[in-house]
């Protein structure tokens, strides 16, 4: 990873490019796999949080090293994170990663794409903080497409080509209204108004902080906007009393986090967050398929169909 994984376009672009190179499979096998028969002790004993050691017997149950065409080497993880709901399995990990959030004192959860949001909507009912998806659209559209606040441009991990990424002002707008509303009715007598937002980022997997980066420098100025319209239209409830806007990205949630490619030390660095994971990848190996994880090892990934 470095920062060649995160530049703008050129000047020409209407919104900012997010760039992520392809990953490569290790070169080199591990010293020590530890093979299926091993894991379940292996976990036990490890040093995971109840949360983590769920989420790694369930991941391990029914993911694998693959080679997307757009990413490169990642996980397979789709029947516990992507096209699954599956509380059973999550669920300790969902209750910290809401003990989290609550601490964080977050307002609006913001989600990339559909991929993220089945983990998305969890962590949201659990919390009962609203989530607000971003849209997912090929770039560059093919209809005369009025860029929203805060869009960006992100090469797709699953397929080839570029992404547009979005907000729904309108759905934005109604969770926003309650949040400033509450907001405002305790200031009715201050002399002047403060409107805080916290937003907290919410992915299934954060690979190479790209997204998550994207995301917090855009997050702002998106809401910001949206706030604004909000309050033009409380004018009269306001008068002449001045508004100050504070709107920040203060943390990131995930199941998974890629500690080989330094993503929690890239977005501490960039944007001063410490992304909160239920697990951490430390290596992916596809002959023979293994996936490292922090704290217990390498893995050995079972037998297609064989668990």
């Amino acid at each position: 990873m470095n920062d060649f994984d995160r530049k703008y376009a050129d000047s020409t672009s209407p919104v900012p490019r997010y760039e992520r190179s392809a990953e490569q499979p290790f070169a080199d096998a591990p010293v020590r796999i530890i093979p299926p028969s091993e894991r379940d002790p292996a976990i036990a004993g490890s040093s995971l949080s109840d949360g983590g050691k769920a989420l790694v017997t369930a991941l391990m149950r029914t993911s694998r090293p693959r080679l997307f065409p757009g990413g490169g080497l990642g996980i397979e993880y789709g029947a516990l994170l992507k096209t699954v709901a599956r509380p059973d399995l999550l669920a300790p990990h969902i209750a910290e990663v809401v003990a989290h959030l609550r601490a964080a004192r977050i307002d609006l959860l913001f989600v990339p794409g559909m991929s993220g949001y089945p983990i998305g909507a969890m962590y949201s009912q659990a919390s009962t903080i609203p989530a607000l998806l971003l849209k997912k659209q090929p770039y560059p559209p093919s209809d005369e497409t009025e860029y929203a606040p805060g869009a960006f441009v992100i090469p797709s991990y699953t397929g080839s080509g570029d992404t547009l990424i979005s907000a729904d002002t309108a759905a934005a707008a109604d969770i926003l209204a309650a949040i400033i509303d509450r907001q405002l009715a305790a200031q009715t007598d201050a002399d002047t108004i403060s409107i805080i937002v916290r937003i907290a980022g919410a992915d299934e997997i954060i690979d190479k902080a790209t997204m998550a980066t994207a995301i917090t420098e855009t997050a702002p100025t998106f809401c910001r906007a949206v706030i604004e319209e909000l309050l033009a239209a409380r004018k009269d409830q306001i008068g002449n009393r001045r508004v100050s806007i504070d709107v920040t990205v203060a943390t990131w949630v995930t199941p998974l986090l890629k500690g080989y490619n330094r993503a929690a030390e890239i977005l501490q660095s960039r944007c001063g967050i410490t992304p909160f994971a239920g697990v951490t990848i430390t290596s992916l190996h596809v002959d023979p398929p293994a996936i490292g994880i922090e704290g217990i090892g390498v893995l050995a990934c079972a037998e297609e169909g064989n668990e």
